[in-house]
């Protein structure tokens, strides 16, 4: 099964957190929605605000200026940091972001964004910015909203179809063809859209998806030590149309610091972490500046994150991202199992086209300490997913915390 559209077969920090450039030019074409113009929320988070042009490494930390004239020492991780950027950059991704934030406190570890195809592009433009569809990763969205309206993992539905694509007749019930019937577990995993719109269709109304959307934090500035563009949800009355945003059919953007903290939201057992990049600083004196800590977004019940939680662990086990993070015997590729969710959609922009790879996901599933989340905007002959992307960034990780067993069972 895949996301949404099937694709085709086939340092720096500084560089990456001055001001954007403006994304526009990266508008696909209908049906994908225009992205929102960006928002300074940054001095909405309480701490001083960063003056991104002077971020740098010192060869143990990430430090910055202060708009204030002070300094601050920022939590990015410099193994994380760089190895992901490292990563990008050799196999040449036309657009890429990641973005890495512990749990439960919201430490920004890695705010990665590279481009091959516009070096001037870098992490405000390609991490903070909502320029990519949210495609299947917003499957998490609807499967916390039916979970939430006592739709649980095990129902299971009877389906045709679905497999790249929603159709009118993929919501009703056709016993002549309807020759499968699996579960909304089964249906999150593998990322099987008949599944997802069906239940959304039978079980949700318009106003309920838009509210769960709303409480994920769509719609809404996210405050932060820099600006962080809203993502947008547009959740259509037609029946139809309403079933295609429930799988992840356009209607939604998505940036990757906010896909990492809806991950995070998940591994939070529904409590979304504030996001927050200066560790400690100090004013133009010298004097330690105490910054109020942000309390976490409760977004939903500890049940139903739990719920869905479970359900994005098959992701890595049987479904869509089996692939990488499995050998071919079943055996896991990493001493933790990750949970997650992926994501492909593919436009035609003015930049030409461009195929939408999103892995958003936490570690380790059962006591979750870092969620992340990865997008990528490949040409027609792409070299890497997102996925692989998201297994780097836990087995960086993991070696860095020195988690027992080997770094990669096996390689893929």
């Amino acid at each position: 099964m895949y996301d949404g559209v099937t694709m085709p077969h086939t340092s720096a920090i500084l560089a990456g957190l001055v001001a954007a450039t403006g994304f526009s030019s990266f508008a696909a074409a209908e049906p994908a929605p225009a992205a929102p113009a960006a928002a300074a929320v940054g001095a909405e988070s309480g701490a001083p605000l960063l003056r991104a042009e002077t971020i740098r490494f010192t060869g143990r930390h990430y430090v910055a200026d202060l708009a204030d004239g002070g300094r601050a020492e920022l939590t990015l991780d410099p193994r994380l940091q760089q190895s992901t950027e490292a990563l990008l950059r050799s196999f040449q991704i036309p657009f890429g972001a990641a973005v890495v934030v512990s749990v439960p406190d919201g430490r920004v570890l890695a705010l990665v964004g590279q481009s091959a195809a516009d070096p001037r592009l870098g992490a405000s433009d390609l991490a903070l910015r909502a320029w990519a569809p949210a495609a299947s990763v917003f499957k998490v969205i609807s499967a916390t909203a039916l979970v939430e309206n006592g739709v649980m993992g095990s129902a299971r539905p009877c389906y045709h179809g679905g497999v790249s694509s929603i159709l009118a007749d993929n919501l009703v019930d056709l016993p002549a063809i309807d020759r499968r019937c699996d579960t909304l577990a089964f249906g999150l995993g593998k990322s099987q859209n008949a599944i997802i719109a069906k239940l959304a269709s039978r079980n949700l109304t318009p106003g309920e998806l838009a509210r769960v959307g709303r409480s994920f934090g769509f719609e809404e500035a996210i405050p932060f030590d820099l600006p962080i563009e809203p993502s947008h949800l547009d959740v259509p009355a037609d029946g139809l149309e309403f079933a295609r945003t429930a799988a992840g059919f356009w209607h939604s953007t998505l940036s990757p610091m906010h896909g990492a903290l809806l991950a995070a939201t998940i591994a939070n057992r529904g409590d979304m972490p504030a996001p927050m990049l200066i560790d400690r600083a100090v004013d133009r004196d010298g004097r330690a500046i105490v910054a109020p800590v942000a309390r976490p977004r409760h977004v939903a019940g500890a049940a139903a994150a739990r719920e869905v939680g479970r359900m994005m662990e098959l992701t890595t086990r049987i479904g869509t991202a089996k692939g990488t993070f499995r050998d071919r015997r079943g055996r896991r590729l990493l001493p933790v199992d990750v949970a997650g969710k992926t994501g492909t959609l593919s436009a035609e922009t003015d930049r030409g086209y461009v195929g939408y790879s999103w892995f958003v996901g936490y570690a380790p599933a059962d006591h979750p300490t870092i969620a992340f989340a990865v997008v990528l905007g490949n040409h027609p002959n792409w070299r890497i997913k997102a996925t692989y992307v998201g297994r780097h960034i836990v087995s960086e990780y993991l070696l860095a915390t020195k988690a027992p067993g080997p770094r990669l069972l096996a390689s893929k």
